[in-house]
């Protein structure tokens, strides 16, 4: 894969990382706290078996209505232009539509829903979800019919089918079936993904982490090997069918992206990381809100993680002067193989998967392949 570098831009690997470095330090100077997922509620009427937060019941101190509009306020005040509700299971919350509508009206904010699907069989439901302002669905489906109901219950998988159906009926802008890949589905892949274009609705797919309920679950992750094929197979079908039909968490497959890579030296692409790769934006353009307003960075939800509230003090506050942010930030802190790869400033690895399986967040990532 190194050659490859080489061969694309005519660098060594020394100058490839030079110039990332820099693009890196010039587009994270200024970098605001862009996108959010904001879990409502820790509440939720399935058991899934490998449900990374382990969610059940609330949470002690759930915002209310109006904590959860002085949330809003205060995010969108420090930069916040994109929030994915999620949970537990956002539809539980009775205020749901308030809150969306509320993001939508007064901040102009794309808004998402992350959600297992059973309430959106309810057409009135889906059609009250859009005339609320969302522009983003995301339904879990973990597989096809037998891995999906093994992992949510019985007779789920066909609920979810009809939401999607639903939602495309409704015409939301964006409509996604989100996968966990794991031993259970791998072989699933390319038939899910053919799936959902039958289906007309997008595709994405991240890789179970073994957390919250699933702890007990590691040997359900992918192989190193496996992981390097499954991002092979969607990096074909996201040539096939589209960059934004088909999603998943590409940060190895960057050193096998010869287009990527040339625009990660393209002096001209540097306004952040929609211009060009960075890899894991966690810290740096995105973080997380629990259910009681607490802010998380590095992608899980930890006490490691926490870095404040949104109900204590200003996110724009919290962020500038957060010890954590400033160490995902300065990525020549990344420890292993992370820290002595030159494509550190183009992936950096998975903050997340690294804090998962080994307590550390600087440390190397030890599902990459490469």
């Amino acid at each position: 894969m190194i050659e490859r570098v080489k061969m694309v831009e005519g660098l060594t690997n020394e100058e490839f990382l030079n110039i990332t470095r820099q693009k890196f330090k010039n587009m994270v100077k200024d970098a605001k706290p862009l996108m959010t997922w904001f879990s409502l509620t820790e509440e939720c009427n399935l058991r899934c078996r490998y449900c990374f937060a382990d969610s059940h019941k609330p949470l002690e101190g759930e915002l209310s209505t109006r904590e959860a509009f002085k949330a809003i306020d205060n995010i969108a005040k420090a930069g916040t232009e994109a929030v994915v509700f999620g949970g537990g299971e956002p539809t539980l919350r009775k205020d749901l539509l308030e809150i969306v509508n509320y993001a939508v009206k007064n901040h102009d904010m794309f808004v998402a829903i992350n959600t297992h699907g059973q309430a959106l069989t309810d057409k009135r439901y889906v059609r009250a979800l859009a005339s609320a302002g969302v522009n983003q669905v995301k339904i879990s489906v973990d597989g096809l019919e037998k891995s999906h109901d093994w992992n949510r219950g019985k007779g789920t998988f066909k609920n979810c089918i009809q939401a999607l159906k639903n939602c495309v009926e409704e015409e939301f802008p964006s409509i996604w079936l989100i996968a966990t890949i794991s031993q259970v589905n791998f072989d699933e892949v390319p038939e899910l993904i053919e799936f959902c274009a039958e289906l007309g609705v997008e595709v994405g797919m991240v890789q179970l982490l073994p957390l919250g309920r699933a702890g007990d679950l590691k040997k359900l992750m992918l192989t190193k090997e496996q992981t390097r094929e499954w991002q092979r197979i969607m990096f074909e079908k996201k040539k096939f069918y589209g960059g934004n039909n088909v999603l998943f968490e590409n940060r190895y497959q960057i050193c096998e992206d010869e287009r990527s890579l040339k625009v990660a030296v393209d002096p001209n692409k540097t306004g952040n990381f929609v211009d060009s790769p960075v890899g894991c934006i966690s810290g740096i353009w995105q973080y997380l809100i629990g259910a009681d307003g607490k802010i998380f960075v590095g992608d899980v939800m930890a006490p490691e993680t926490d870095i404040g509230n949104v109900t204590e003090k200003s996110l724009s506050e919290i962020w500038q002067n957060s010890e954590l942010i400033k160490l995902l930030q300065d990525r020549e802190k990344l420890k292993g193989r992370c820290g002595k790869c030159h494509l550190r400033y183009v992936c950096g690895g998975c903050r997340r998967m690294a804090f998962g399986l080994s307590g550390d967040i600087m440390g190397e990532d030890p599902q990459c392949w490469r």
